[in-house]
């Protein structure tokens, strides 16, 4: 697609900038391996074109980092940045190699381009990321949280932390969010069909 080179681009800047965390190499090179670059977003809302998983990570790690220094000044930049990267590393595989995502071969006005992948681990999504993430990075308490926990209360799961959401958590959900209905949307209505993320 016209303009993924450039969100290409930005993934290998933000990803040089954590490069030196254990095992951050071996966890870009797995999900690459299999799809980080064509998968899309989601089934048919936010992005659900190929390529959307990496123009939308890109834009919540870009957007967390924005909102940083007014949120969350002392966080570090390689926490962010690995959070926003990788929160939804589940939408390319569950961590046993079967992709998440099928495309839609009898796509049509159901508008619908992608299917759910019924033979993929059935486990839930933010938290299969966490499992998958954590097979190659220690990560610490506060980035367990934001990963596991960054869909906010649209998740039954938001009940476990309800009454105690870290920082970094609602920072990152905050620019999920934003990216997702905002940013993404407001690119969706400007443009036409399969271009239309090509400025983002």
């Amino acid at each position: 697609m016209i303009g993924l080179e450039k969100t290409k681009n930005e993934y290998s800047e933000l990803l040089q900038r954590i490069s030196n965390r254990h095992g951050v190499k071996e966890l870009a090179a797995y999900l690459e391996k299999h799809g980080f670059f064509t998968a899309p977003a989601s089934t048919k809302y936010h992005l659900c074109i190929e390529g959307g998983l990496l123009i939308h990570s890109v834009s919540v790690a870009k957007l967390a980092l924005k909102l940083k220094p007014v949120l969350l000044p002392d966080a570090p930049d390689e926490t962010v940045i690995l959070c926003g990267l990788f929160h939804d590393a589940h939408k390319v595989t569950d961590g046993f190699s079967n992709k998440t995502y099928l495309k839609n071969e009898g796509y049509g006005s159901e508008r619908q381009p992608y299917l759910w992948n019924k033979e993929q681990l059935n486990f839930s999504g933010a938290q299969k990321s966490l499992l998958i993430i954590s097979k190659f990075i220690g990560l610490s308490r506060d980035e367990m949280q934001a990963i596991a926990y960054h869909d906010g209360p649209y998740v039954p799961s938001w009940e476990d932390i309800k009454n105690d959401p870290y920082p970094l958590t609602l920072l990152i959900h905050y620019a999920d969010m934003w990216s997702c209905w905002i940013l993404e949307r407001n690119k969706a209505r400007l443009m036409e069909g399969k271009k239309f993320m090509e400025d983002v």
